[in-house]
């Protein structure tokens, strides 16, 4: 069982995470980007050791905290996730269902194809499907597309039709032309169509760019 306690145990990792946080500590906002970082290296370094060389079992809440707090950090390269054992990704993915953190929440979705257990990789990657983090959500239901092809059309509807996350819903949409396009289904020309006479130009070129994909490989209007 994980130990529910705030303790964590003397390991470089954490250190060096430490250290991290007292170099972003000193960055303006205005300028703050985590990539930017000089002592990356050591991080994935000692990550990896400490994930190879203890028991997800034995984590304290605080321990496996700090793991997604530098994960979420790693956004730009996602190097930190590369290493992840299945055990690892599944104890991770579950905690982040219930943090805060939106760039470690995407991230752990985008393992979850590596979980033999697909019952609860699928459950799992539903919870992240529905988190009210826009980037999540539209991430996870373009991996969501391949790897539950059956439930996928309707969370496309739903996505394409809510409109709940104001200027952000034309990244939404192109999600589900994306998840659409993954599982072949019959209404990615309706939404395509859509699309292309939508306002928003980022969207409308998306649609046309599909579109004349589509026509390449044998889809075409009616």
């Amino acid at each position: 069982m994980e130990n529910e306690t705030d303790e964590i145990r003397q390991h470089q990792l954490f250190a060096e995470i430490k250290r991290f946080e007292r170099w972003r500590n000193m960055q303006p906002a205005s300028v703050l980007r985590e990539f930017n970082y000089e002592h990356w290296s050591q991080i994935y370094q000692a990550f990896e050791e400490f994930i190879q060389s203890t028991d997800p079992d034995e984590w304290s809440t605080a321990e496996t905290q700090q793991l997604l707090f530098i994960i979420a950090k790693d956004y730009e390269t996602q190097n930190l996730t590369y290493c992840l054992s299945e055990k690892v990704i599944v104890t991770l993915a579950k905690e982040s269902v219930l943090t805060a953190e939106g760039d470690a929440k995407w991230q752990m979705a985008l393992q979850l194809h590596k979980v033999t257990d697909t019952v609860l990789a699928h459950e799992l990657l539903e919870q992240f499907v529905n988190d009210e983090d826009e980037y999540v959500s539209r991430r996870s239901l373009m991996e969501f597309a391949k790897l539950q092809p059956d439930k996928t059309e309707a969370y496309a509807v739903e996505f394409w039709n809510r409109n709940i996350h104001g200027e952000m819903d034309e990244y939404q949409k192109m999600a589900v032309l994306q998840a659409l396009k993954t599982i072949n289904s019959p209404l990615l020309e309706l939404y395509i169509g859509q699309a292309k006479t939508d306002s928003r130009k980022y969207l409308s070129d998306y649609a046309r760019k599909m579109e004349d994909s589509a026509h390449m490989n044998g889809f075409s209007e009616n």
